[in-house]
């Protein structure tokens, strides 16, 4: 009885194994901390957005230049 309980040490924090474990899982929330919270707010858009947006900044300001027509006075 008191060798299958021997195995279980390994497994504490103090042990071989548990302390790998922990610190595997400490790197692994940082990385899912750093990916899910730091690199939303980064702007990072693709090509085809950019694309896009500046084609619709483009149509907003003919749009724009019809309202206000420079003509000759």
């Amino acid at each position: 009885m008191k060798n299958s309980s021997a195995y279980i040490d390994y497994l504490s924090p103090t042990g071989l194994i548990g302390f790998w474990v922990l610190f595997i899982g400490l790197v692994f929330t940082g990385l899912m901390f750093y990916f899910v919270f730091f690199r939303f707010n980064e702007d990072d858009f693709s090509y085809k957005d950019r694309r896009r947006k500046k084609l619709e900044k483009e149509a907003q300001a003919r749009k724009i230049a019809k309202l206000y027509p420079k003509g000759k006075y």
